[in-house]
């Protein structure tokens, strides 16, 4: 494992001069992807999203999804700094798509190399699509950043997860809780993110 003050230096090093809410910005703009206002960014800072997994406590080698990962910060964060086996950003918005794709290359590229005895066989993954069709019966831990707008895809969304998801997989929404109550709850707490303070909420299949 890396020491949090080597990883945050590297995750600084790829992430310095992306400016994810321009690139998100820039996709609204030019989307046709349903309505502009239900595409949403925001970011985690890298010390809230270390808080929310040491509360979520996942298990250590979990396969790891972030279903909707803008520039795959928190995935790229993840790898670096904990131990999961499969760390797997889902985005549907092609410019943060590529984004994410071009960071991973760079991390490949240059900062793989220097760390390759500490992550071992650890994999990083992005792929381009809709959450509501995303395969998500490998995961162990998932995080939904962000709210849909509209409540039926939000339950077609928690559908979804007790379809799929195995007995013991930890799920962090931010925001907006579950409303199903086949979840097992496991509380809330205020984090900060770069909207503000806010809540995330912490379940249990």
């Amino acid at each position: 494992m890396i020491n949090q003050i080597y990883a945050y230096a590297l995750f600084n090093h790829l992430y310095a001069n992306i400016d994810g809410y321009n690139i998100a910005s820039a996709a609204k703009k030019k989307s046709l992807i349903g309505s502009k206002d239900d595409l949403l960014y925001g970011e985690i800072p890298f010390d809230s999203w270390k808080r929310i997994v040491e509360r979520a406590k996942p298990k250590e080698d979990a396969f790891f999804f972030d279903l909707g990962s803008g520039t795959g910060r928190v995935v790229v964060q993840s790898h670096l700094l904990f131990n999961f086996r499969k760390s797997v950003g889902v985005e549907l918005i092609e410019g943060l798509y590529s984004k994410a794709c071009e960071t991973k290359e760079v991390f490949e590229r240059i900062v793989k190399p220097q760390i390759k005895d500490h992550i071992g066989e650890r994999e990083l993954c992005f792929y381009k699509g809709n959450i509501l069709d995303t395969d998500v019966a490998d995961a162990d831990f998932i995080l939904l950043p962000h709210p849909f707008k509209k409540e039926e895809d939000f339950l077609r969304l928690e559908e979804k997860f007790l379809r799929q998801l195995k007995p013991g997989t930890k799920i962090v929404t931010l925001i907006r809780s579950l409303r199903n109550q086949a979840f097992k709850d496991l509380g809330y707490e205020m984090f900060d993110f770069s909207w503000g303070e806010s809540t995330a909420y912490f379940y249990e299949v």
